[in-house]
């Protein structure tokens, strides 16, 4: 074997400015310290190749013997992998080109061999990079790959998107790169206030991938920065002029996507295309699902998916339900799915699947839900949130059946509205799943009257609720269903209740629960008792509190956390009007404590609390409270606290603190608590005493994502699915400005879709049940 020169290696030069990455180049140094193969991997585009080379480069003083960059892309042939990488280093004669050669002469050197784009000869690169890193003791290779090599202590770094910028955050990467690639191409061009929410827009819009970035920068020769973000939508078409000295698969974007999508075998393209469907991700058992539309076995998907996250497709998260893995995709990669979906012809049918799925789900949410799993099922089906509007959205365009379908998906999910702070949005699907269902005379029509006329009551909608109530009363004696009858009699004491009418509104609940008993129905039947108790307080009856203990033990008993929180706020009223407001204290602390998504339950038991407060003297925050209470009210959309019962102790509760502190002084304690979000007013909350611990005063300062409270409120009726419009009208203020904070949040949060702000949520909600 010749005498080969031992250089410095043969890194190429950098021509454009490298950007960020400090993080990951950290890691990959640290992982090379202590392991000898290291990959990164990531979606196409994302940057690993960057990323290698510039760590490869700082770590040149750590291998005298050279640090080597062997280009695999053009590689067609895996046979000549082993020349190809002793050409690199110099070798002519034969038995370089041989595993064995190489080994012999690298045995002694301290050498970093970075393998660039390896995942179309991955197994040649798995089993020569094993073969040669037994036989030398100092080579240490640094791959990329859109693949797991699989190889004996392979070591992983995944590169993620460049981050779009928080508020407050020093690292802007994704606007900094976009900025600088802008700025080669329109001379002048400068991220300033002026252009500052677009440019974060695009770079949101393209998930943060440096490739996309760079080919979006490229247009700005011919398009305005507006019409750029306009023409986003048809983000392959648009970004196809790439540099020309650029390996083939980063000319355009679609080439990119399109890389990884030829390495997928053909079921992998057919789950990739059928996955597409998915709004918010989602778990093996969805998968499975709708992969059958598409000519895949359920036993088949497990092992595509683990192939698809190897390949950096689909990225695994934390699942919230029996801590399931869930899956997603960047959107970029979910809309070059779909692409290929429509193009296969097979969209319908996948979608017919996914509502199979939905349907399923929410019948299984209804016969489950009352037991040790309560919170489970709720937090599951936030998840599936995006899903799920999905899923309703093909049955309420897709024609008589799909329509009858919609029914079968609202009517079980009626409190699953209430439980994950959906009040107005699932209003509107249940209204709309009733408009347009054909099949009047079913018991999935009957469920779905009986959910929509318990939400029109709560939030206020006494007309529509006469008219619900009306039809369910008919369609329960034509149908001869007792549990109907009782669902019909629950919403009408309900009724009864709130406007006023105490005596009636106990008649029809004693009736109500009478019947869910004989039915065998223990979830409507404590929801229920429930009502009753809260009746029978209004009533000052004594009997209340048995019938809201009887609740909490029937909670308790099935373990039914969610229920739990409600009925312990049944016994703490009835226990404060026999004049325990300590005890009763305690109860709604506990309640509260539980941090459930439930931003009803919580509206209903911050005013409690204010109840309690007034009776103990401490009318500074008994205002504070009656403050908070108002801001949640306003975020739940639930119209309870305007009826005629609860607003009279509202106002006693008031009357007495005016007189304590004056109307200056209440104002000043009730305006200070007014525009708390959620987690303030449940720190405000668990402050027991008016010198304890409080919640943090109103400014700007962020809470986490970076959000201001009243951007948090906003995210919050953003994630229970209401529009610009509405938003607007719920807090009282102009369109454009609910639209700026909208936009403010995704810009933050680094979202492209409002449905990925109620996932977010989700995961905050979760972390916090965690206590992480």
């Amino acid at each position: 074997m010749p005498d080969v020169s031992r250089g410095a290696g043969n890194l190429p030069s950098e021509l454009t400015s490298f950007v960020g990455r400090r993080r990951e180049l950290a890691e990959t140094r640290r992982l090379l310290a202590s392991a000898r193969l290291v990959t990164l991997t990531g979606v196409g585009g994302v940057g690993k190749t960057r990323l290698a080379l510039r760590a490869a480069a700082d770590l040149r003083r750590a291998f005298p013997d050279g640090v080597w960059f062997v280009p695999l892309a053009e590689l067609r042939d895996p046979a000549l992998l082993a020349h190809t990488i002793a050409t690199t280093l110099g070798l002519t004669d034969e038995a370089g080109a041989q595993v064995g050669g190489l080994a012999e002469y690298l045995e002694d050197q301290r050498v970093l061999l970075v393998l660039d784009n390896c995942e179309h000869v991955l197994d040649a690169c798995a089993v020569l990079v094993a073969k040669l890193l037994s036989a030398t003791s100092s080579v240490r290779v640094l791959a990329t790959s859109r693949q797991l090599l699989r190889a004996d202590g392979e070591q992983v770094l995944v590169v993620p998107p460049l981050p779009v910028p928080s508020e407050g955050e020093p690292s802007v990467e994704a606007v900094t790169l976009f900025a600088e690639r802008a700025a080669a191409v329109v001379p002048g061009f400068a991220v300033d206030a002026s252009n500052r929410d677009t440019v974060v827009r695009v770079c949101r819009r393209l998930d943060g991938i440096p490739l996309a970035l760079e080919l979006a920068a490229v247009r700005l020769r011919v398009l305005s920065l507006e019409q750029l973000l306009q023409r986003l939508d048809d983000r392959f078409r648009l970004l196809t002029d790439g540099s020309r000295t650029a390996p083939d698969r980063q000319q355009t974007l679609e080439a990119a996507i399109a890389w990884s999508y030829d390495l997928c075998s053909r079921a992998e393209q057919a789950v990739w295309s059928a996955l597409s469907v998915f709004a918010g991700g989602f778990d093996l058992e969805a998968a499975e699902a709708v992969c059958g539309a598409v000519g895949i076995g359920s036993d088949e998907v497990l092992d595509l998916i683990a192939g698809m996250v190897d390949k950096s497709i689909l990225a695994r998260r934390n699942g919230t339900f029996g801590r399931a893995a869930w899956y997603g995709m960047l959107e970029t990669v979910r809309e070059y799915g779909h692409v290929k979906l429509v193009l296969s012809g097979r969209e319908d049918a996948v979608r017919a699947r996914q509502v199979d799925h939905c349907t399923r789900l929410a019948r299984r949410y209804r016969d489950e839900n009352f037991g040790p799993h309560q919170l489970d099922w709720v937090e599951r089906m936030r998840r599936e949130q995006p899903n799920i509007r999905v899923a309703l959205e093909h049955c309420l365009d897709g024609g008589p059946e799909g329509t009858c379908r919609a029914a079968e998906i609202t009517g079980p999910l009626w409190d699953y509205w209430f439980a994950g702070g959906y009040v107005r949005e699932g209003y509107r699907w249940l209204l709309a799943s009733l408009a347009q269902d054909t099949a009047r005379d079913t018991p999935a029509h009957a469920r779905a009257l009986q959910g929509a006329a318990f939400v029109a009551i709560q939030i206020g909608d006494e007309e529509r609720a006469r008219a619900l109530l009306g039809e369910l009363r008919e369609l329960a004696e034509a149908l001869d269903d007792d549990n109907l009858r009782a669902g019909w009699a629950q919403c009408a004491g309900m009724g009864s209740m709130f406007l006023g009418d105490l005596a009636r509104g106990r008649e029809l609940l004693e009736q109500a629960l009478d019947g869910f008993r004989r039915t065998g129905d223990e979830l409507q039947a404590c929801n229920t008792r429930i009502l009753l108790a809260a009746a029978l307080f209004f009533l000052d009856a004594p009997e209340g509190l048995t019938v809201a203990e009887a609740a909490l033990a029937q909670c308790e008993r099935h373990q039914a956390d969610w229920t739990k929180a409600y009925a312990l706020w049944a016994v703490a009223i009835n226990t404060w009007r026999r004049g325990d407001h300590r005890r009763a204290s305690a109860l709604l602390r506990e309640a509260i404590a539980m941090r459930q998504t439930d931003r009803t339950q919580l509206a209903f038991t911050l005013t409690a609390l204010a109840w309690c407060a007034g009776a103990a003297g401490e009318h500074e925050r008994a205002a504070g409270l009656l403050g908070a209470s108002r801001a949640v009210w306003r975020i739940s959309g639930a119209g309870v606290a305007e009826t005629g019962p609860y607003r009279q102790f509202d106002e006693e509760c008031e009357g007495r603190a005016r007189a304590a502190l004056g109307d200056a002084g209440y104002t000043a304690a009730f305006g200070a608590t007014s525009g708390f979000g959620v987690d303030e007013a449940i720190a405000y909350a668990l402050a027991e005493k008016p010198g304890g611990p409080r919640a943090p005063r109103r400014g700007r300062e962020s809470l986490p994502g970076g959000l201001t409270r009243r951007e948090r409120e906003i995210a919050e009726l953003v994630a229970e699915g209401l529009s610009n419009k509405q938003i607007a009208a719920r807090l009282v203020i102009a369109q454009r400005t609910a639209e700026t904070h909208v936009e403010n949040i995704l810009t933050k949060l680094g979202f492209t879709s409002r449905a990925q702000i109620a996932a977010w949520l989700t995961e905050q909600r979760a972390g916090s049940a965690d206590g992480t």
